[in-house]
């Protein structure tokens, strides 16, 4: 079972959350489109923090191809302003009304990333989230990464927001396994 010890942090998941809410929430005012992105992976060897670890990476390679497609430059203080943001949780399933395939539950026990991603209200990039990665899949899935599902949200982000924490909030993930990127300018690709 994936769980860890509470932390002894100054915020508590739940000050946290309202945090990341109040950060879209933010964007999405000034213009930003939201999505709801799902990383699904193939089966991956070691521990559970080894999974986590390959997961994370996977993520990082996927974001670092997107930056040069919303702008030429984004390493420049105008560049980054003009490239996605994504907020992704590490996630376990729940019991839902709606069936999930025996795969998706059962691979890595459940484990996947998801969370929400927000492309800029100006940039190079003519098509939207939800739409690349429809079409452009196979350039991003590889021997690790099964698929990625995009959506786009279309009302009430703060609940898309819950639900993409709710293992962060109810403690069966670590603080340290959420993705948020970029991480910094530097680490853009420089190409």
């Amino acid at each position: 079972m994936w769980s860890y010890d509470c932390r002894n942090t100054k915020l508590s998941r739940l000050e946290l959350g309202h945090g990341y809410q109040k950060w879209i929430q933010d964007h999405i005012n000034r213009g930003w489109q939201p999505y709801y992105l799902s990383f699904m992976f193939h089966q991956l060897p070691g521990t559970q923090c080894s999974i986590l670890t390959q997961m994370k990476r996977e993520i990082e390679r996927v974001y670092s191809r997107l930056p040069t497609q919303f702008d030429r430059y984004p390493r420049s203080r105008a560049g980054a302003q003009r490239i996605p943001r994504m907020m992704l949780f590490p996630d376990l399933p729940v019991y839902k009304h709606e069936k999930k395939s025996i795969q998706d539950v059962s691979i890595n026990n459940g484990l996947h990333y998801g969370g929400i991603a927000l492309t800029p209200p100006v940039s190079r990039f003519r098509s939207t989230l939800d739409a690349h990665f429809d079409q452009d899949q196979d350039k991003y899935v590889n021997d690790k990464l099964a698929r990625i599902d995009v959506k786009p949200i279309t009302r009430n982000a703060a609940y898309v927001m819950d639900y993409a924490a709710k293992s962060f909030k109810r403690g069966r993930v670590s603080d340290e396994d959420i993705i948020i990127l970029p991480k910094t300018i530097s680490e853009l690709p420089s190409h």
